[in-house]
């Protein structure tokens, strides 16, 4: 193993020890002399024989963003059927990959010590790559995060340290590419930009896949549970809502901006559980009181709070794929039903007069429902605190704004056009 080491960490000491001493951040340096350091070791070698041997795939974001890339993980799966396949993800998301058919082994990599500090980043790949990852000699490694945030800097940087001989990742049309190649260039070998007319994250992560020069065969999501999940739903769902059409309320989200107030929805739920449905409700820690408001003040025979049951990725999917149309905001549930087909209506947080969200795609084109039925609702307008103060992402003030415009009559207009793709048990 030591010889596998070498001296790089000696090497990432030094520069550390070096920047304190001078206050100087000397970056090219430090890249060529680690560039040297794997080139000695033999980690930058082209792959031998041609067979690529040992992938590297690095998601360190969100459940949601992590069901997106399934579509390109099963395709480098199917381009590449005698490589081990190795998947770094956080911690919330690894209930949802560990059972990914498509690679050998799922690590966690510690979110606790995620960060934007440049040092610090390399401090932290040095070691998990010390760790784990130099053992494997990578020949190929894969990023599919886009956006200029700490996830995407981690990203990269693990995938540079991991040793691997190329880095494949991609940035967007219209990002000001010299700005943004010097690091990225020296970190990957393969960058693509993605064009704008490509604007679906299922969509983006494909492209890298065929500019790279994979062939992509199938493009749908998937979402996987086991016998135990399965019977786990079954059982705590019993009998609930037998002859209704059953509905997955997704009230959660990681940013308040995309909830929608819980009045409004009590108000759309109770119109309609008096059209004969019947609902599950679904969400994170943050969404125990919401579920609990919703749960005292609806028929309590129609209504079933997996949210209090804290079940789980897996057991809250297997119970979505009871249900028969999902009902909520743009989180990681959206996603979940989307892989599971289910037909959706999704409400948004982009008005319906937003032109520029990111580089002129919004975030509905981002993350719209994926291969399945849908209704999206939108605000009207942006509130003229948003309007006046632009931002990437259209509506950012902390708090529930723009999306309260949707009123709760919408959501039932849109259920009634939904019932007809609806499945019930």
């Amino acid at each position: 193993m030591e010889n596998k080491i070498g001296n790089l960490e000696k090497i990432v000491i030094e520069f550390l020890q070096r920047t304190v001493v001078t206050k100087r951040i000397e970056l090219g340096t430090f890249f060529q002399q680690m560039e040297n350091e794997f080139a000695r070791l033999g980690y930058r070698e082209p792959v031998r024989g041609g067979v690529v041997e040992n992938i590297l795939i690095s998601r360190l974001d969100n459940v949601g963003d992590f069901i997106l890339t399934i579509p390109a993980i099963r395709e480098i799966r199917m381009n590449y059927p005698s490589a081990f396949i190795t998947l770094v993800v956080r911690e919330k998301v690894y209930s949802v990959a560990e059972l990914c058919p498509y690679v050998n082994e799922v690590l966690i990599f510690d979110e606790r010590i995620l960060s934007g500090n440049i040092f610090q980043i390399i401090i932290n790949m040095t070691e998990f790559s010390k760790r784990i990852l130099w053992r494997r000699n990578y020949d190929l490694a894969f990023n599919f995060r886009y956006w200029d945030d700490i996830w995407h800097l981690n990203s990269l940087f693990m995938l540079y340290f991991s040793g691997a001989y190329q880095r494949v990742g991609y940035i967007s049309e219209t990002i000001d590419v010299p700005r943004a190649s010097d690091l990225i260039q020296i970190l990957l070998t393969d960058l693509f930009i993605i064009p704008n007319e490509i604007n679906h994250d299922v969509s983006r992560n494909l492209y890298l896949i065929k500019a790279f020069g994979l062939t992509v065969r199938n493009t749908n999501l998937e979402f996987w549970y086991d016998k135990q999940d399965y019977l786990a739903a079954k059982n705590l769902l019993g009998t609930f809502g037998e002859g209704r059409i059953k509905i997955a309320a997704g009230i959660g989200a990681a940013i308040l901006e995309r909830k929608y107030p819980i009045e409004k929805y009590l108000a759309a739920f109770k119109e309609i559980i008096a059209k004969g449905a019947s609902l599950v409700i679904f969400g994170g820690p943050a969404e125990l009181a919401d579920a609990k408001f919703l749960e005292d003040n609806l028929p309590k025979e129609f209504v079933k709070n997996f949210v209090a049951l804290k079940a789980g990725w897996r057991i809250d999917g297997a119970a979505i794929s009871f249900t028969d149309i999902y009902i909520g905001n743009d989180t990681g549930t959206l996603t979940l039903a989307s892989a599971l087909k289910k037909p959706i209506i999704l409400l948004s947080r982009v008005a319906k007069d937003v032109k520029d969200f990111f580089y002129g795609i919004t975030e509905t084109q981002i993350y719209y429902p994926w291969q399945t039925n849908a209704i999206v609702l939108k605000p009207k307008h942006q509130l003229e605190e948003c309007r006046l103060k632009p931002r990437f992402d259209c509506c950012s003030v902390g708090k529930q704004h723009c999306i309260t415009q949707i009123e709760p009559a919408e959501i039932v207009d849109a259920y009634e056009k939904m019932i007809p793709y609806a499945k019930t048990s």
